[in-house]
């Protein structure tokens, strides 16, 4: 059996390498300004992505939204995104548009802020590809400090994506960890860092993602 042993693993390398765990590292930035209407949002925002460990551009994108109060805990919510996807091994790109629709719940005890997010999204493909079209549900705790008109608030969240066509299947997880930081009453600064796993795909990836993204309150 030991002299089989270099033989074995000889013929396991090709099941090794198609199953072999690809990570990168990737920088996300985004400006976004906001506005408040009666019980109505309106966000408009862009997005500047790294991918390959920082150095190649992944997407450039912008984005707009609209969300509406029902409840002080329950809102609804609609968004439109179009993007530069970069090939890094094509040396070409793609231009996508993206649709959602979702609910959001929240619950307060004390300083501690409990949301619940749930949506409906689709994307447009090339012509030989299915749109490919989600159901993702992310869960944050948020806590608030409060320093004198600034305050800080540290948050953690998990998120899963549920790929409707052709999978029907959990592919995709997110765990997220950051802050926001308020400059002042109407701008504020998020950092964050989100660890990223793709499953139940030909091509299993993990991606370390780092971010920071300042919004304006108009």
């Amino acid at each position: 059996m030991s002299k089989l042993f270099p033989y074995i693993i000889l013929l396991m390398l090709p099941v090794f390498a198609q199953s072999q765990v690809v990570s990168d590292a990737r920088l996300w930035t985004g400006i976004s300004i906001s506005k408040e209407f009666n019980d109505f949002k309106f966000t408009l925002g862009t997005e500047y992505r790294l991918d390959e460990n920082f150095t190649h551009t992944d997407k450039v994108l912008g984005e707009f939204g609209a969300e509406y109060d029902f409840t002080k805990r329950f809102s609804g919510g609609i968004g439109y995104r179009y993007s530069r996807d970069n090939d890094y091994e094509e040396y070409s790109y793609e231009l996508s548009h993206r649709f959602d629709i979702g609910l959001e719940y929240e619950f307060k005890f004390g300083e501690y802020e409990l949301k619940n997010r749930i949506k409906y999204q689709i994307e447009s493909a090339p012509s030989d590809r299915n749109n490919p079209t989600y159901i993702r549900n992310k869960t944050t705790l948020e806590y608030k400090i409060e320093n004198k008109k600034k305050d800080i608030r540290p948050f953690i969240s998990f998120e899963l994506h549920y790929q409707l066509n052709d999978v029907y299947a959990f592919n995709r997880s997110r765990l997220s960890a950051g802050s926001k930081f308020d400059l002042n009453k109407k701008s504020s600064i998020k950092v964050f860092y989100i660890y990223e796993n793709k499953f139940n795909t030909k091509n299993l990836k993990q991606g370390h993602i780092y971010g920071i993204g300042y919004s304006l309150d108009i």
